[in-house]
């Protein structure tokens, strides 16, 4: 008997072995989602009289959350709106107006016309390494205008922005801001200021600088001026003119872009 339990030990260990290296095999695959980062910044203007404007294309990877922010001249009576689309996938990508994100018309350059601004979002298709934005109009705008597109990686899909603010609009002064912006761990907050002479001349000149705590995320392009902000929360996102014209016009939009969980 001794010896049959001898001989039939090895057998009885193996299960007990083979469960051990399966519990030593064990590791946490728990995924971490990717930090929300900024990915790149173009900014491409029209001169007045023009009906469209393209942006230089973006170099991505596919899958990141486009913001794009134009900024146009359009008459009052009959407001002229832009349409966006991307110059490869047509179609394919659908430019939504993003929730209290405008039209705003920021101020009255005269009788006939308002300088406006409006904010929009998209998503750069899984795999796709290539978005070009072109901005179009059924009137031509009566003033330089602006396309400023931005990609950013690690969004939330479900819901990727939040707390749209502006200065006051009529804004005159060198330093436009919005209220204090509240976001949570890992969010983000988007930005775009503008500026423009006290007679409503539009750029004329009004370099802008990026607010506190705030990154000029196209230097090229002082205004418009894009920046964002990863800092502690609250934040107050605003830009500063270096025209000290107090009667200068200025605007700033602002949101919380949110990260994936």
């Amino acid at each position: 008997m001794f010896d049959l339990f001898l001989i039939l030990t090895p057998l009885l260990l193996l299960p007990i072995v083979a469960l051990l290296a399966f519990l030593g095999c064990y590791q946490d695959v728990t995924l971490t989602p990717a930090t929300l980062t900024h990915v790149q910044t173009v900014v491409q203007s029209a001169a007045a009289g023009a009906n469209t404007v393209t942006a230089d294309p973006l170099t991505l990877q596919g899958g990141e959350f486009i913001v794009v922010a134009v900024q146009w001249s359009s008459a009052i009576s009959v407001p002229s709106m832009p349409e966006l689309s991307e110059t490869s996938l047509g179609a394919q990508i659908h430019f939504s107006g993003v929730s209290g994100g405008g039209p705003f018309a920021w101020y009255a350059i005269d009788s006939l016309h308002n300088m406006m601004v409006q904010i929009f979002s998209a998503v750069n298709p899984s795999g796709n390494s290539q978005f070009q934005v072109k901005a179009s109009l059924l009137q031509a705008s009566t003033v330089p205008w602006n396309l400023c597109v931005s990609a950013y990686a690690g969004v939330s899909e479900a819901a990727p922005l939040s707390s749209p603010q502006t200065s006051r609009l009529n804004y005159l002064g060198n330093n436009p801001q919005t209220p204090p912006i509240s976001f949570g761990t890992g969010a983000l907050v988007y930005a775009v200021g503008f500026a423009a002479d006290s007679n409503g001349t539009f750029p004329g000149n009004n370099p802008l600088t990026a607010g506190t705590g705030f990154t000029t995320e196209f230097p090229a392009s002082t205004n418009p001026l894009v920046e964002d902000s990863a800092g502690t929360s609250p934040v107050t996102a605003q830009v500063t003119n270096a025209n000290s014209d107090p009667n200068a016009k200025g605007f700033i939009f602002a949101m919380v872009l949110n990260p994936a969980t």
